[in-house]
Parts: structure tokens; sequence; C-alpha cells
């Protein structure tokens, strides 16, 4: 008993600790206040039960710290629903890959996070559980939230824990933006690896050819060791990326590193590409004065600039939305009622009126159970792979996607293993794109609850995704009159498959400044 109790003195204090470096202020009576105010956790679990689990790494990367887990990630014994009712009080017989990693490198798991139904949003407001308010918008002095902003999605419970203190990293996945928009929004760093990196066993899908798992933290070490303990081949999960192709990225990466003198902070042989595509008419003024700032940092730090052309870009939204609800109506489909989660209240079928009765409670279980936004998509999905949809609008939303990862694919200096055979680095090109990662800042939350303006906020972060390849957001603050609120900032980085060296040795030279 002594032992538990001094290890529990010694968490509340880190997070005491961590609030009080978030909020400039003593963090008495803040954990349990902010955890209310911004609805971050679904389900709280205790970490000194997590401490008692068997460390099977002898040096663990992660020993002591805390981790939230989002809500689309197995976690054997406790609910994993997903933010919807058709999976309520749904409890997994197994542990996802993502989790048996962590607790296997010596983290402590402390909870299960809110997001957006089935990961269907970009501002965690669609979920049954009610939204993930923004932290920052949290006054400590008269512990409550004086100005309600939305705090991303789909993952915006990871963001919002990581950003609140109450952990030191947070799991999440990001399918189009997922982890790099609630990043943005709440100050963080959030990084979507390169598609196939790190296993999907045990995440519960969205988009098959889109999904992928994505790591917060307020400081990039935590992302680099939580990345490290995470990737890795698994044949349980038919995406995961061979070794060879692996063996080959890491070779690429080992002659990236020998170019630069990592711990100086010079940046004098790093090429860094700006699409001009990305700067539409809608993108607020502290975006781009927090963009603008992060150029004249890297230019000061040696790196150069130059400008490039994504052609496609303008068609990524519209082809991104056509493929992933496709997929997710398919995904979707096994939630039915009949093996587990919600079961409406009708007769169960029997062998003299099967066919019907299951049909019946096919239909009610899931009009009852998934939300509008999961509705919206299912439909525009099953349509899209319709027989007229198939050939007007997913085969088209294909050939965009093709077109996308082509015109990557000619912009990086580093070949795409994936796709070159052998590759060899190429004298032209460049080695990172940067990008705003929003439109403007953390918008209200009563202007996320609507789908046309949750949708647009992906449109600088799908072509990534689409991609494959590796982004990252880093938290760029733009300055603010004194008598405002700073929300945060961000602007996206973006490398070539397999490249997360570079994009964390790009955010560790942020920090070092900081």
């Amino acid at each position: 008993m002594g032992t538990r109790t001094l290890a529990r003195k010694a968490l509340l204090s880190r997070a005491s600790s961590r609030l009080k470096s978030c909020f400039g202020t003593e963090a008495t009576g803040i954990p349990e206040t902010i955890q209310q105010a911004s609805n971050a956790f679904i389900t709280r679990l205790d970490p000194l039960l997590a401490a008692s689990d068997p460390v099977e790494h002898p040096d663990p990367e992660l020993a002591g710290l805390t981790v939230a887990i989002k809500d689309i990630f197995c976690t054997r014994g406790s609910v994993t629903n997903c933010a919807s009712a058709a999976l309520e009080d749904f409890k997994p017989p197994y542990d996802a890959h993502v989790v048996s990693q962590l607790r296997r490198h010596g983290a402590r798991i402390v909870g299960k996070t809110n997001m957006d139904e089935f990961s269907m949003g970009s501002a965690s407001t669609f979920s049954q559980h009610g939204p993930v308010v923004n932290p920052h918008g949290f006054c400590p002095e008269r512990q409550a939230m004086i100005e309600s902003r939305s705090a991303g999605g789909s993952s915006g419970g990871s963001a919002a824990a990581v950003a609140a203190g109450l952990c030191d990293i947070g799991i999440g996945s990001d399918t189009g933006g997922s982890i790099r928009l609630p990043a943005a929004h709440c100050g963080l760093l959030g990084l979507k690896p390169s598609y196939g990196l790190i296993s999907r066993f045990g995440m519960i899908q969205y988009s098959t050819s889109l999904d992928t798992v994505g790591i917060l933290a307020r400081s990039a070490d935590h992302i680099r060791k939580t990345f490290s303990c995470l990737n890795g081949f698994d044949r349980r999960d038919l995406t995961s990326i061979p070794v060879k192709y692996r063996l080959k990225s890491n070779e690429l990466n080992r002659l990236w590193q020998a170019r630069f003198a990592q711990e100086s902070g010079d940046l004098s042989n790093i090429r860094v590409g700006v699409p001009i595509e990305y700067f539409t008419s809608d993108i607020s003024d502290d975006v781009l004065s927090a963009f603008r700032a992060t150029v004249d940092f890297l230019k000061e730090r040696g790196a150069q600039f130059v400008s490039i052309s994504l052609p496609s870009t303008a068609n990524c939204l519209g082809a991104y939305y056509v493929i992933a609800s496709a997929e997710a109506s398919s995904n979707l489909a096994r939630y039915s009622g009949l093996h587990y989660g919600r079961r409406s209240l009708v007769d169960r079928p029997s062998r003299t009126h099967s066919l019907s009765v299951a049909r019946n409670l096919y239909s009610t279980t899931r009009t009852e159970s998934l939300g509008d936004e999961v509705k919206r998509r299912l439909l525009l999905g099953t349509y899209a792979l319709s027989a007229s949809g198939m050939k007007n609008y997913f085969i088209q939303a294909q050939k965009v996607r093709l077109q996308v990862r082509t015109e990557f694919e000619r912009t990086f200096r580093m070949p795409n293993v994936l796709s070159t055979g052998e590759g060899s680095v190429s004298s032209t090109g460049v080695d990172v794109l940067l990008t705003p990662a929003t439109l403007g800042t953390a918008p209200p939350l009563d202007d996320s609850k609507r789908s046309v303006e949750s949708w647009s906020q992906d449109q600088l972060l799908v072509p990534a995704s689409l991609a494959g390849l590796p982004a990252m957001t880093i938290p760029v603050n733009p300055p603010k009159p004194a008598e405002t609120i700073p929300w945060p900032v961000g602007v996206q980085i973006i490398g070539q498959w397999g490249a997360e060296p570079i994009l964390l040795h790009l955010a560790s030279v942020f920090e070092q400044v900081k």
C-alpha cells in the first residue's frame, strides 16, 4: 500500500507540473476540472494498475511515461466503442498491437480518449459522448472554459489530453489529417507516419487504404521514442510493409543524415519545397504570419527554399472523401447487431422467417446506432461503389490519387523505395515540403458541428494521406495582442516515404530555440 501511495503521489506531482507549464499557474484542483471541461476521456484507467504489467523490454524507452489511447484501439477487458452507440459495452478479448507495444516498453496507459464516431469527423464533435473542447480555452483562475473551440478531429480527445497536461503522449489515428489537425489546433507536435510502418492490428477500421496510427506529444523526443517502439513489421496486419523495404529506407536515411551536422542546427544542406497550390484565399492572416515566421526561422539556419507546383492538390479533398467513404461503407457493414455491439429490440431471427427478421434487425439497429455524420458518409460511399458511381466517382478518385503520388515522387530528392526498386538519391528535388497545416486557428465549437465546415478543414492535409507519405505538424504561434487568448497555429512538414528521421530532426531544431 505504501508503494502504491507514493507512486500515486508521484504521478499527481508530475501532472501538476505539466499543468503548470501548460497554463502558467499552480494546478491545485485543475486536473479533474479541466478533464471534465475538455471532455477528453471516455474511460479513465488507473496507471498504477498498468505499472504492474510485465515490461518485456530489457531497456524500456517509455518507462514512466503516461499515454492516452484513442478509443479506436482495442484494449483487453475495457470498453472500446469508437464513440458510437453501435459498439456500446463492447470489450475486446485482446489488445491492439499498439497497446501491447506501449505496455511492453514501459508506458502507462491512463485512459481511452474521445473522438469523432468511427473517426468520421474533423472536430471531435460527432461523438455519442459529446464534443471535445480545446483546453486552450480553459481559465485556471476560474477553473472553467471561457471560450469553447474545437480541439480538431478525429483524434481530438488524445490531443486535448496531452495539451491539458493530463498525459505525456497521445495515440490516435490519421486517415486524412486526424492527428495533424488536432495537433495544430492544440499546439502540439503530431506525426502521421508513412503508411504501413506501424501495425494497425486491433485498430477498428475506417478506411483501409488510408488509416495510419499517429502520435501526439509536446516534445519531439517523446514522438521519436514512441515511433521507435511502435515501428516494425507485423504479420497480423496485411498492410504492414515488409522488412526489405524498411531496410532500403533505413539505408537512404543514413545517407541523408551523413550530409549534415545533427547537433548544430545547421540546415544548409536541407532543401525545402513550398507548394504554391496550398495557399488558397481561405487561409487566415494568423496562419500566414506563422508560416512566414517559420520560413524566416529556417532560412536563418541555412535552409534553402524553392517554390514547387503540385497541380492535383485542388482535386485531393473530393477524391479523399469518395475513397474514404467507399471503403468505410464496406468496413462498417459488419456492425449489424447480429454478432456484437448494440442490437435493436426486434425479434431475433428464427428458421421460419430468418431472412426478413434479419433484414429488419440490420436496418433498425444501424438506424438507431449510427450517428448522422456516419450515415452521410456511408450513403456517399455506397453510391460511389454502385454501378454508376463506380465509373463516375470512385475510379476517377483513384486516378486523382495516382496523379498525386506521381507528383510527390517527382518532387523529392530521396526516392520512394516502394515504387522504384533500388532507387538512389537524386541531385535535384527537395528533402521536405513545408505547408500551412490549417486554414485558420481552432474554430468555435458550434461552427465545427456543421459538416461542410468540418470537411473543409482537411484540405491541406489529405494530399499526404492519399500518397501514403509521412507528415508532421509543428506548433508555431504568431504574435498576439496581450488581451487575447493565443490560439495555437501549426505548420506541416511532409517527407518522402520512410523519411520520419528528417521530420523529427527538423522538429528538434525548433525545440532547440524554444
